[in-house]
C-alpha cells in the first residue's frame, strides 16, 4: 500500500522512460530478448517491451497448402490522450473494465492554446494514457473509458487502439513464459 502523504505531495510516481527504436521483425525479436534480460523484465514491475507494426503490412501468411491463414495480434496497445485532470479517472476505469494496469506520460498540447492572458499563453497539459491488453478485452476497455470520460464530446480527448506483435515483461504472459510459450 503506497502512502497516502507520498500521493498527496505528487512524491509517489515513479520515473519511466520510452524508448521508440524501429526495427525489422529479426532486430525487434533480438531486441526482445536482449531487453528482457538485462532489465529483468520477467520480475514484477520492471517494465514492458511491445512491438507495433509501423508499416502498412497484411497480418497474415500462407501455409504450405496455400489456405490463408490469419495471424491475429494477442494483444492490442489502447492509447488515449486526455487533460492531465482526466488521466487518473482514465486508468480508473480501464482497471474496472479489466485492465492490469496502464502507463502514464506526461505532456503539452501542440495546437490552439486554451487560454491567452497577454502576455502569456497558458497551454493545456496533456496526459498520454497507455494500456497493453489481451484482444478480448480491448472492447470492453475502450467502452469503458469512451463512457466515464466522455470522449464522444469535441474536445474531451482521444482514444486509438494498435495492434501488438509481441511483448515482454507483461503480466499475463508471466505464465506462458514459464511454460517457454513465447509471445
Amino acid at each position: 500500500m503506497q502512502s497516502v502523504f507520498l500521493e498527496l505531495a505528487g512524491l509517489n510516481e515513479v520515473h519511466k522512460e520510452i524508448v521508440v527504436i524501429p526495427a525489422s521483425a529479426e532486430l525487434s525479436d533480438k531486441l526482445h530478448e536482449t531487453i528482457s534480460a538485462d532489465f529483468q523484465l520477467s520480475k514484477r514491475n520492471k517494465g514492458i517491451a511491445f512491438s507495433i507494426p509501423f508499416k502498412k503490412r497484411k497480418l497474415h501468411i500462407s501455409d504450405q497448402d496455400s489456405q490463408i491463414k490469419i495471424v491475429n495480434p494477442k494483444f492490442y496497445c489502447i492509447i488515449t490522450i486526455v487533460d492531465k485532470e482526466w488521466s487518473r479517472n482514465c486508468i480508473d476505469a480501464a482497471r474496472a473494465a479489466g485492465a492490469k494496469g496502464g502507463t502514464l506520460i506526461h505532456g503539452h498540447g501542440a495546437g490552439v492554446p486554451a487560454d491567452f492572458y497577454f502576455p502569456v499563453i497558458l497551454e493545456p497539459q496533456k496526459d498520454l494514457v497507455f494500456i497493453i491488453t489481451t484482444k478480448n478485452k480491448v472492447s470492453t476497455i475502450r467502452k469503458k473509458i469512451l463512457t466515464e470520460l466522455k470522449l464522444e464530446k469535441t474536445g474531451k480527448g482521444i482514444i486509438f487502439t494498435l495492434p501488438v506483435i509481441r511483448t515482454s515483461g507483461l503480466v499475463e504472459n508471466w505464465t506462458r513464459e514459464r511454460m517457454g510459450v513465447k509471445s
